[in-house]
């Protein structure tokens, strides 16, 4: 549908030279607007409105009024392409309507009546809620003269609502892009029209290899240097580029075939949105380009947390790739050329398609002397600088030709306490502390890097945890103690001899946020009578050394997300993991009825596959899960079927066990990866941190399998998963076979074997939870520790159980041919 109404907007175009979307999107059910502030043959606005498939547009020449009794003439133009919401650049001269553009505003509306009916008795109301913008507007058409039958005018104007204004100018008050804080006269660079790049010769490049690109290229990776190098310290020339905070990605173009594949090897072209399309506009159908995709905020920097926002909900057109290597090209594998000479023809590659507003971006350098190009990457707070030796060729893996150097030194670290000022009456400074050996140490004081609002925002979520905080050896008199919960992106020079933190100043909050909306089912499991049946013996005994959480916290963690975790858990055989000592070498594993044991537990026979008999617990009511408390339980492991259903499991999971050298960002990489495997495998898969290092994909199944059955097929699928990426997976057990590669662990999915269960605490340090979330909010996550028996409870109070629904998303179980697994 969206094609035919496109029509008029695509004949006035050349898509070879505007970088204007074309219009891929169809069927969207949005409803967002944006006002364009648009500088062609003279100064004017554009409001457009997503209806359906397309964006109604109005040209507003004036511009839009805070003011009622300012009417403003708005004509009517053709439908755009819903990516034209995010479009801002300079459209080419001579193109049509050539010239900058900026996104002046941008929200969502709604209609006051119905949207045909209104737009064809030429009386529209409807409500804007941006960041300019807002409440009731009208537009009412404009009869046409006699003998005219165009009846594209209208009259744009403010209803008189509390968001109406009659004294500011709102154009003049707020001239910049919402989307990049840049004024319409700022684009100056206007793109030269696209062309086609001169003819480049390759192979006359010495180096240069006649063959077919391989499927798959490993990055070169850098090695950490204290300072970049060059100058007198150095006979080799070496160029010195901006180090980006984006993920790592490898290019390839086939033909009309785009693959965007991660530094782990994994094909993400399809969470890229529309940036494949801009590499199928470059001159070449056969070329591998190595870079890194970012989202940059407004100062033109790369932020990852921007690209994870950017990747949840939905890239559009935020992201750019900086390319920095050409490793192929029509048939030549460069690897072996010298890399000056790569990057000079990489540079000539992207020759007019490289604009101040292109997807695509060449990652430039300077080269000789990197120590001033160092200082002012500091000075601007970029992340650092990736020294690479001119002559080098190209070499997968951690190499000595590619150096990187960070511009200060950064860390998480806790927060244990802070001081204040008496002359300011608020924060002083905060101390610094990290776990060692289960237990915290002091680091130094934190005192610059946040301004009045940030002090008082950290004040206010110090002073509610004094309460079992502890005082920490070799600090100062002064500092108030806090419960260590929460951590502070710190940048420092260097550490002193006894390991204090020099020159520290403070980031950010390490926080964690569940965000993403989820479902509000939720049913009281625990009344104010089970509460007030919890009765805990030593409730101030710490547990795991001296800095950790009391008995008494662990009992009210499991008290406040008792109706979260239960509906997990109740009449599910358990395994508890107990530490009634405190101590962790005195924890161990209960899966048999214990003296003493709550009366509501339930225990019961069952006998196994060898004809052994034995006797398992499973928690029946909130009464017996509190109590369990009193007996040191800090871990809750659960089968993946019910008592009453014991062999007819109704959840399968795939434990994401990541070996040496893999970051956590490369396993939420990999679970989303997965995620989309077994969606086409007609499977919804849930997700939740593992306490630890790992990730589980947790998947509800029909009942009609018995376990073996079930796990023969979870074993099928494991293989096609790892299938689709042998380089980053693996199924095969043992410690050797992990080293840069995640283990698919299928093996819990055996009659007996147990997972952790949700919300279940771990016994580590700080008592990390393993906590559900919503795929959008994985992608947020820096730290899964942060995920905690202090924090999780208060985030969960706002968020919700986005397992609340998971048994209405069971489906049979694929049983996937021996043949279809991976050797």
């Amino acid at each position: 549908m969206a094609t035919s109404k496109l029509q008029p907007y695509r004949k006035k175009r050349d898509f070879s030279k505007t970088l204007e979307p074309a219009g891929n999107l169809s069927g969207d059910t949005g409803s967002r607007f944006v006002v364009h502030k648009h500088h062609a043959t003279a100064d004017h606005y554009d409001l457009r409105l997503q209806v359906g498939d397309v964006l109604k547009s109005w040209a507003v020449p004036k511009g839009p009024s805070l003011n009622p009794a300012d009417k403003r003439l708005a004509v009517e133009t053709e439908d755009h392409p819903l990516e034209y919401i995010d479009f801002e650049g300079v459209i080419p001269e001579g193109e049509y309507g050539g010239g900058p553009m900026i996104v002046w505003d941008t929200g969502v509306w709604a209609p006051m009546d119905d949207i045909e009916k209104s737009l064809k008795t030429g009386a529209f109301k409807f409500r804007l809620a941006g960041e300019k913008l807002n409440g009731g507007w009208m537009l009412a058409r404009l009869k046409p003269k006699p003998g005219d039958d165009d009846q594209r005018n209208w009259l744009l104007f403010k209803e008189r609502d509390l968001s109406a204004d009659t004294k500011i100018d709102i154009l003049a008050k707020r001239p910049e892009s919402v989307k990049s804080g840049r004024r319409i006269e700022e684009l100056v660079q206007k793109p030269k029209p696209v062309r086609k790049a001169a003819k480049l010769d390759p192979g006359s490049l010495a180096g240069a290899v006649k063959g077919d690109a391989p499927t798959r290229i490993e990055p070169q990776l850098a090695t950490q240097i204290a300072a970049p190098p060059g100058g007198d310290d150095t006979r080799e020339v070496w160029l010195h580029e901006i180090k980006f905070d984006g993920y790592r990605t490898m290019a390839h173009v086939s033909g009309d075939t785009v693959r965007l594949i991660t530094r782990g090897g994994l094909d993400w072209t399809k969470r890229y949105g529309d940036l494949p399309d801009q590499f199928r506009r470059l001159p070449s159908r056969d070329v591998v380009i190595d870079g890194e995709i970012v989202v940059l905020d407004d100062k033109g920097i790369s932020r990852f947390s921007l690209l994870q926002d950017a990747l949840s909900e939905g890239p559009g057109k935020k992201l750019v790739f900086y390319a920095f290597d050409l490793l192929h090209l029509d048939g030549w594998n460069l690897a072996k050329v010298a890399l000056e000479k790569r990057k000079a023809l990489l540079s000539q590659f992207l020759a007019g398609h490289v604009t101040a507003n292109s997807a695509i971006q060449l990652s430039d350098h300077v080269d000789g002397d990197g120590r001033a190009f160092y200082e002012k990457v500091s000075e601007l707070g970029l992340e650092g600088v990736v020294s690479k030796r001119a002559s080098a060729p190209y070499q997968s893996g951690r190499s000595k030709t590619w150096a990187k150097t960070k511009a200060l030194m950064k860390g998480d670290f806790v927060i244990a306490g802070y001081t204040v000022s008496e002359a300011a009456e608020g924060l002083a400074a905060l101390a610094a502390a990290e776990w060692v050996d289960g237990e915290l140490q002091y680091r130094g004081k934190i005192g610059t890097g946040f301004d009045a609002d940030m002090q008082e925002e950290l004040l206010a979520r110090l002073e509610p945890l004094h309460d079992g905080a502890t005082k920490l050896e070799g600090a100062p008199k002064e500092i108030i103690w806090v419960r260590p919960v929460l951590s502070a992106h710190v940048h420092y020079a260097n550490r002193t001899a006894d390991n204090a933190l020099r020159h520290a100043v403070f980031k950010s909050l390490r926080d964690v946020e569940l965000t993403t909306p989820v479902s509000t089912k939720r049913k009281r499991l625990i009344s104010d009578a089970d509460l007030a049946s919890i009765s805990v013996t030593n409730a101030t005994r710490r547990l795991f050394g001296k800095s950790g959480p009391t008995k008494l916290d662990i009992a009210l963690y499991y008290a406040m997300v008792g109706d979260f975790m239960l509906p997990h858990i109740l009449a599910r055989p358990v395994s508890l993991f107990r530490c009634p000592t405190g101590k962790l070498t005195d924890c161990f594993f209960q899966r048999h009825a214990f003296t003493g044991m709550p009366s509501s537990m339930a225990t019961f026979d069952t006998t196994n596959s060898e004809g052994e008999t034995k006797s398992y617990i499973s928690v029946e009511d909130a009464r017996g899960y509190l109590a369990l408390a009193q007996f040191g339980v800090i871990e809750f492991h659960s089968w993946g079927s019910y008592r009453k259903r014991l062999d007819k499991p109704d959840r399968v999971v795939f434990d994401l066990d990541p070996g040496e050298g893999i970051a956590w960002r490369e396993v939420v990489e990999a679970a989303v990866h997965i995620r989309g495997e077994l969606e086409g495998l007609g499977l919804v898969p849930f997700v939740k941190t593992s306490g630890g290092k790992g990730i589980h994909v947790v998947i509800p199944i029909t009942p009609k399998l018995i376990w073996k059955k079930v796990h023969q097929a979870t074993s099928a699928i494991a293989s096609q998963l790892a299938a689709t990426a042998p380089q980053t997976f693996t199924t095969t057990m043992g410690k050797d076979n992990r080293v840069k590669r995640i283990f698919i662990d299928y093996h819990r999915n055996a009659r007996g074997h147990t997972a952790v269960a949700p919300y279940s605490l771990r016994a580590r340090t700080n008592l990390p939870a393993s906590t559900p979330v919503s795929w959008a909010d994985l992608e947020t996550i820096d730290a899964p520790e942060d995920l905690n028996y202090s924090s999780l409870p208060g985030l969960l109070a706002t968020s919700g159980d986005p397992w609340a629904d998971i048994e209405d998303f069971a489906r049979d179980l694929p049983l996937l041919s021996e043949s279809r697994k991976s050797s």
